[in-house]
């Protein structure tokens, strides 16, 4: 497996690089890291040799990062992306190519060791999207990154770690194409993901991003239950 890693700054190549070194030495992964300086160098090489994971900076001389990934998209390279930038300004952008992780400098092991999973999952398969339509285009939303979400018969609103979505679905709907036990309706209104809960109390459920959602009236044992199942669900995929 080859791994591209595009950065024009030497020392935040080599900070890289040794963060995908030792992440890749911690799930004893066997792969070759390939380094470039510029957009340019990179779509090059990409025309001879394929690619498996990609690292791109955004904000590189000349073409950019986004752009580089819109390209190889384009040719038809869907290999898993993780953008590397010191800006929030493009992560909305990031999911119209499909990135599987966008993390912000300066660069630590814990984030490249999440992003490096995640893309070894894209790899292996077993990461799932929710397909919605908003605003007459298709946005492809790890499950992984939905937090919650919120609406009714008419309306929906879905809460991510990049973002708020508004898709012209229902809660209804959403909840009818979301096939995994991660996602529970522990509300009217609400559909929660349970990997993103983080303590369950009377009536509430306190989520990863300070917020408290509502359970139904009488059900906060089974949201509880629900909760640790996944838990230990998790943990055992993961021994």
């Amino acid at each position: 497996m080859k791994i591209a890693v595009c950065e024009d700054k030497e020392k935040e190549q080599d900070l890289l690089c040794e963060l995908i070194k030792t992440a890749m030495a911690r799930r004893d992964v066997d792969a070759e890291l390939e380094v470039f300086g510029t957009a340019g160098e990179l779509l090059k090489a990409a025309k001879k040799t394929f690619f498996s994971m990609l690292f791109l900076d955004i904000l590189l001389p000349g073409l950019s990062g986004m752009d580089a990934a819109l390209k190889l998209r384009r040719e038809g390279n869907y290999s898993p992306v993780v953008f590397t930038t010191n800006t929030k300004e493009y992560m909305a952008q990031s999911y119209s190519v499909w990135a599987v992780d966008y993390l912000l400098k300066p660069l630590e092991q814990e984030s490249v060791d999440e992003a490096f999973s995640r893309a070894l999952k894209v790899l292996e398969g077993t990461e799932k999207y929710l397909e919605i339509m908003v605003s007459r285009h298709i946005e492809r939303i790890p499950y992984s990154d939905i937090y919650y979400m919120k609406g009714n018969n008419r309306n929906c609103l879905i809460y991510t770690r990049t973002g708020t979505y508004n898709p012209y679905e229902s809660v209804q709907g959403i909840l009818k194409k979301l096939t995994d036990s991660r996602f529970l309706n522990s509300h009217r209104s609400y559909i929660i993901n349970l990997d993103h809960v983080i303590a369950v109390q009377r009536g509430k459920a306190a989520m990863r991003d300070d917020v408290l959602l509502p359970i139904r009236r009488g059900e906060t044992g089974l949201v509880r239950r629900a909760w640790e199942d996944r838990r230990f669900e998790v943990v055992g995929r993961s021994e």
